[in-house]
């Protein structure tokens, strides 16, 4: 089980694009045995109507997420009403959504929550590697290149498993506010603070720092904790600022904003937003159901990946959630956001608080980027609403435990 456990959970960041070296096209193979996976211990969880180990209040998540399936599964069909392209080359375009399967795997094995945190560390000192590696001998490849190279100092590479990092410092940070004198969750939280700059993304560097005070926010609810915790982050900023390196990205970033601001209308964001919502959408029902995730080979799929993003730079994601809504329609943008609500609301103990916070930075992200619905970033978010769920469990049985305690007593 354990094995097959850590493989499910390298398909669903493809391996760190590591299968780039032996087969270019291996993410496809990477996938269909995830299927296979998926298909073999879920088909016999449910054939042999075996139960979770979770109850059933704890498993919030289960019945948003099956909704989420069906609001996708109405925006394929919706796809081959406008655009004709067959709903499967549609369900098989967004198949990266299958790996929302993680957290059911997750709730057969009942993977122990150790284990699962354990696993999710593991995985940013693994992208770490595998980023510093391919930094260091750029040009050559070990991964996909998608539009890899350097710009404003940093080596920029979207490299699937980014997830486990974020995910990863928000972890370390609420350790350490929680206890102090475990100093080393604290250098772990900077060094993933490190690397989310070394990405060179302006949204995502804003949005970690900004969730990162969030969380010191829920943690230390009192103003002097407040105000000494604001004058560390402050002192922190004034150090880095020290480094030309990021002095450099700094002043870069403001100046790469006020030419994208003085571009206006032909700015690329816009001219995206034009070419997908008033020349390839039909109509309020394809915005509210979704035009589809385009196929390759399809009418519909050359227009939106060969004219629209390969020849004019278009690309839907740029767009964050707005190119969300736009392949799946504002029905499965209120599923998926479900999902999210039900995460930031839920009540856990202040050791999970850093999973609450992982999914507001995903949110706030993606309102530029699309950071919440990236390739690889399923199965982190999997993991993370299964901690929730194991968090939650545990809250639910010493309430349980409590309440027949008290009855006994009466008794």
């Amino acid at each position: 089980m354990r094995i097959i456990y850590f493989i499910v959970i390298l398909c669903s960041v493809h391996f760190f694009g590591l299968y780039y070296s032996v087969w270019e096209n291996g993410n496809d193979l990477i996938d269909f045995i995830f299927y296979v996976l998926a298909f073999l211990i879920l088909g016999k969880h449910f054939i042999q109507k075996n139960k979770y180990q979770f109850v059933k209040k704890s498993r919030v998540f289960t019945k948003p997420i099956i909704y989420l399936f069906v609001t996708l599964i109405v925006s394929a069909i919706s796809c081959f009403v406008h655009h004709s392209q067959a709903p499967f080359l549609t369900i098989l375009a967004m198949r990266y959504f299958s790996y929302f399967l993680v957290y059911f795997i997750l709730l057969r094995f009942g993977v122990d929550k150790k284990t699962v945190i354990k696993t999710i560390i593991a995985g940013a000192f693994v992208y770490m590697l595998v980023l510093t590696i391919q930094t260091i001998i750029y040009p050559n490849m070990i991964v996909p290149a998608r539009n890899a190279g350097f710009s404003r100092g940093f080596f920029r590479l979207r490299l699937e498993g980014v997830g486990f990092v974020t995910l990863t410092g928000f972890y370390a940070l609420n350790t350490f506010l929680l206890n102090k004198t475990k100093k080393k969750y604290l250098f772990l939280y900077l060094l993933c603070l490190v690397f989310v700059l070394v990405l060179g993304f302006r949204t995502l560097l804003l949005t970690y720092l900004f969730s990162s005070i969030l969380l010191v926010l829920y943690i230390n609810n009192s103003v002097q904790k407040i105000m000494l915790m604001g004058i560390l982050f402050v002192c922190a900023g004034l150090l880095f600022l020290q480094i030309k390196l990021i002095q450099d990205f700094v002043f870069d970033s403001i100046a790469l904003t006020q030419e994208q601001i003085s571009e206006g209308d032909e700015y690329i964001r816009f001219l995206t937003f034009d070419f997908l919502f008033d020349r390839v959408n039909k109509n309020l029902w394809s915005l509210f159901f979704g035009n589809g995730r385009g196929f390759l080979g399809t009418d519909y799929g050359d227009l939106i990946l060969i004219r629209g993003s390969k020849i004019n730079g278009f690309i839907a994601a740029d767009l964050g959630l707005i190119g969300f809504v736009f392949y799946y329609g504002i029905s499965s943008l209120i599923a998926f956001l479900n999902i999210v609500r039900k995460a930031v609301v839920i009540k856990l103990p202040k050791q999970g608080i850093y999973l609450k916070i992982f999914f507001i930075y995903l949110t706030i992200s993606s309102i530029t980027t699309s950071e919440i619905y990236r390739d690889g970033v399923f199965g982190v978010m999997m993991m993370a609403l299964y901690l929730i769920t194991y968090m939650r469990h545990d809250i639910l049985q010493k309430e349980g435990d409590h309440k027949i305690n008290e009855a006994n007593v009466k008794k």
